[in-house]
């Protein structure tokens, strides 16, 4: 089985990603809130408004602390790498134009999430899906050895 050529690719994951990851924590603050002014005996009319006003805020602050930079993820025919960071590659969704990929770094520490557009894949997304569904090590795999007389 030959190895799926190198691919590179800088994704910034769209402004969909970019919302998706503002919103998820707001509505955990704003559930959360309202389910503690709820249980503490807040009105729900008063309860509400607060919660409303801690998932905006958690928003606020989310939308300014997730930066808008684009990572580059690479397949170099042998490892992947998230902006010169080796590690091992897990795809977590696939989408028809949108993918996310989890990078576990090998020499340790957090995990790298990049999201990809079709759009910014552009004529690479082929290539791109060809190296993430190849078979890991598909590159390294040792040739096959030719039977000698010692392999009896």
């Amino acid at each position: 089985m030959r190895a799926a050529p190198p691919v590179s690719v800088h994704a910034r994951g769209g402004s969909g990603w970019r919302a998706l990851r503002a919103l998820a924590p707001a509505l955990a603050a704003a559930v959360c809130s309202a389910w503690a002014l709820q249980w503490a005996g807040l009105g729900d009319a008063a309860a509400a408004g607060i919660a409303g006003a801690a998932g905006a805020a958690v928003a606020l602050l989310a939308w300014r602390t997730t930066d808008g930079r684009a990572s580059t993820l690479a397949w170099d025919g042998v490892q992947w790498s998230v902006d010169g960071v080796p590690g091992r590659l897990d795809l977590m969704i696939e989408l028809a134009a949108w993918l996310l990929v989890r990078l576990r770094p090998t020499a340790g520490g957090a995990a790298r999430w990049v999201a990809v557009t079709a759009a910014e894949a552009g004529a690479a997304e082929t290539l791109l899906r060809a190296a993430l569904h190849a078979r890991p090590g598909a590159a390294a795999a040792p040739a096959p050895r030719a039977a000698g007389p010692d392999d009896a």
